[in-house]
């Protein structure tokens, strides 16, 4: 048990100072209150931390520092704000995943309490993508043996790894966000604090590389995917092709004839790699084939082809349309497989065809593969796992298709 005084925390804060800057910037310039919390010790909406001191009394110092370093993540992260209409429990529960996975990885940070949740399975993910997750879990029924079960699940073992689905109310501590309008000189001074705080955290990218997801998560905005995609599309093909036809006029007084340049044809020609692999999920295939008839609907004149993959190219299931034979719902029955991926496969099956370097190849997949071959042309990749996307930004355009 602790014997924690208002004067501790500045004890904690110079830890903080010393082993991780970032946390320091936050725990020196967000208003702190000590007050009594409906439940947990501490509470936070995005702007200040309401600290109880008597629901402390049964943590060690050790552990305080922890809880403390768990919601200044919350505040640096932006959690209550990212909330929206979002159920609250569920979302408080995303959150303290994360975040517990996220101090997993650092040093000198206090001890986890024995009644905070971890999962180890959802690290790499993004609190929107555990929120899914969590939202999907059936609840458990009010059978004996089933109640056994999910408290095994909040028990810790032995080595301090509690993987938890069921969540204690007591520990909420995001508080529900006030309207945000009506303090917007506060918001924009909170705003300079979490941009410095997460500054220095990204200096330190090796230390912090458990903070890599949702630090990228927060600062890149939501992308409206039919308007990137058809943005994409355009510069891709409509750009200027070099042509004999029209001499560039600034050098004929030269006497000298160097091509000019014509916009190409505005037929849209696209493949689209779609992964049918076990890894992806029925959601996200499903969605998937979803966007695959959205970009057909942006375009006026189009021809698509659809290559299905997962170990191999499945040519049985390749689907052509173009302007004049759209698609429909019937054509676009592709089965989803059970076996893994090998993108490579697409690439040795696209070099057999007439795609040319201008085309553009629009890769659909969770990213769950590597790529050892040569790419064939331009290409997008639409990727739904935040984690894998950083090892497709050399080959091409990358963006996250959130599901």
């Amino acid at each position: 048990m602790s014997t924690l005084s208002k004067e501790s925390f500045a004890k904690i804060r110079i830890n903080f100072l010393f082993n991780h800057p970032f946390l320091s910037v936050l725990a020196l310039s967000i208003t702190t209150v000590f007050e009594a919390n409906a439940n947990a010790p501490f509470q936070t909406d995005g702007r200040k931390i309401s600290i109880d001191m008597a629901k402390l009394g049964r943590y060690t110092t050790e552990e305080v520092t922890y809880l403390y370093a768990h919601t200044l993540l919350h505040i640096v992260l932006k959690h209550p704000a990212r909330a929206k209409m979002r159920d609250r429990v569920i979302w408080n529960q995303a959150c303290d995943l994360v975040i517990n996975n996220i101090l997993s990885t650092f040093r000198n940070i206090g001890s986890m309490p024995a009644d905070e949740i971890i999962d180890p399975d959802l690290r790499d993910k993004c609190v929107e993508e555990v929120y899914d997750i969590l939202y999907k879990e059936p609840e458990g029924s009010s059978g004996s043996e089933e109640q056994k079960d999910q408290e095994v699940k909040t028990t810790p073992d032995e080595k301090g790894k509690l993987k938890a689905y069921v969540y204690n109310p007591d520990k909420l501590d995001i508080e529900e966000v006030s309207d945000p309008s009506s303090e917007s000189g506060d918001q924009e001074k909170l705003d300079g604090i979490i941009i410095q705080a997460l500054s220095i955290a990204k200096k330190n990218a090796t230390q912090y590389q458990g903070l890599a997801i949702e630090i990228d998560t927060l600062i890149k905005p939501d992308i409206n995917l039919h308007d990137i995609l058809k943005e994409y599309l355009i510069s891709s093909f409509f750009e200027k092709n070099h042509t004999y036809d029209r001499p560039n006029r600034r050098f004929i007084h030269q006497n000298l004839y160097l091509p000019g340049y014509k916009p190409s044809n505005e037929l849209i020609e696209l493949y689209i790699a779609l992964d049918s692999s076990s890894s992806v999920t029925l959601d996200e295939y499903k969605k998937f084939l979803g966007i695959v008839e959205e970009v057909c609907e942006g375009f006026y004149e189009y021809r698509i082809t659809v290559i299905p993959f997962d170990k191999n190219v499945k040519q049985e299931y390749i689907v052509h349309f173009d302007s004049f034979n759209p698609i429909d719902d019937g054509r676009l029955l592709i089965p989803k497989s059970d076996g893994g991926t090998n993108f490579n496969e697409v690439l040795r099956y696209l070099r057999l065809t007439d795609i040319r370097a201008q085309n553009l190849l629009m890769v659909l997949s969770d990213g769950e593969f590597d790529i050892d071959e040569a790419m064939v042309s331009k290409t997008l990749f639409v990727i739904s796992q935040s984690k894998n996307i950083p090892k497709f930004e050399s080959y091409g355009r990358v963006i996250q298709f959130k599901i």
